[in-house]
Order: C-alpha cells, then structure tokens, then sequence
C-alpha cells in the first residue's frame, strides 16, 4: 500500500503557482519547513514547470564556483615550493629574492598558456638570475653538502697525475737518447 500523499506537496505547488514560477526551491522550502531537495524532487515529478505555462525555468539560484583559480593558486604554491627549495638547497636563498621568483611564477604561468620560444627564453633568463640555470660550476653537490668544485682534494690529484705525466714522459725522452 503506498504512503499517503504529503500535505505540503500540494501547498509547495500552490505556492509555485500563484508566483508563476517565481520562487526558488529555497524559498517554498522555508515557508512550508521541509527541505529543499524535497522540493525539488517534487516539482520535478509532478513537473509543476509544465502545468503553469510550459516554460521550463530554473528557480534555485546556483552560486558558481571556479576551481580553476584555486587549481592554479596550488599549482603556483608548489612551483614557488619547489623554487625556494632548490635555492634553500644551493645555499643561495634570500628573502631579496622573493620578487624575482614572483616575476619566475608569473612568467610560467604566461608560459603554460602559450608556449612560445620567446616565453621559454624569459623563463630561461629568470632561472639563471635566480642561480637554478645549472651553469653555477663553482658550486658542486657531495653528499648534501655544498662544496666550493676547486677545493684541496682535486688540485693534489691533478698536480699528481701531473707530476707523473712529466716523469714518464722525461723517462720516454731518456730511452731514446
């Protein structure tokens, strides 16, 4: 045996009704105390839209929400992220420095909605103002420890390697005599 009908079902379409069309669910909803998809299911099953005049309209206001700017405020956190880490890591961060990796995440974000040569370019030129191009080879990575490439260690081993170039060539020169 099905349940009896609601009461409010047929004073929510009464109320739709008599304002044409013109109410939001919400609104129905708050004068009859029941809740808003119930009002909306009902007007879409006993389709009040057509028994008023035919014309299909939406009464509940939908805000709009863009996704997009936050997808893009992420993505741009984790690029900055990853920017002064790389800095942190080359021993060459500095607060100074924030404008410029601002100008870097602007370029970028220009960047990946028009790939062009011209914008690769300037990303280019503000990785290398930023130290991150790769041609500082006065700095060198050994074991997480930034160490400056001409240090002791490889000066001995060259003026050795050398040494010994210069005594087996001398040592050639004397068999020929």
């Amino acid at each position: 045996m099905p349940r009896k009908r609601d009461p409010n079902r047929d004073k929510a379409f009464e109320l739709f009704n008599k304002n044409a069309g013109n109410i939001t669910n919400r609104e129905i909803a708050k004068q009859l105390d029941v809740l808003e998809k119930t009002i909306s299911a009902w007007k879409s099953r006993d389709k009040w839209n057509e028994k008023i005049g035919g014309v299909v309209r939406s009464t509940t206001k939908k805000k709009k929400r863009s996704t997009t700017k936050a997808k893009e405020s992420s993505s741009r956190s984790v690029i900055r992220e990853q920017v002064v880490n790389a800095l942190v890591e080359a021993g060459t961060y500095s607060p100074a420095l924030e404008l410029l990796i601002e100008l870097y995440l602007d370029a970028y974000e220009e960047y990946q909605e028009e790939r062009t040569e011209k914008l690769r370019k300037e990303l280019a030129k503000l990785l290398g103002q930023l130290g991150l191009d790769g041609k500082n080879k006065e700095l060198i990575k050994k074991n997480g420890v930034l160490l400056a490439k001409e240090s002791e260690e490889p000066k001995e081993k060259e003026e050795q390697e050398e040494n010994n170039k210069l005594i087996q060539f001398r040592q050639r020169r004397m068999r020929g005599q």
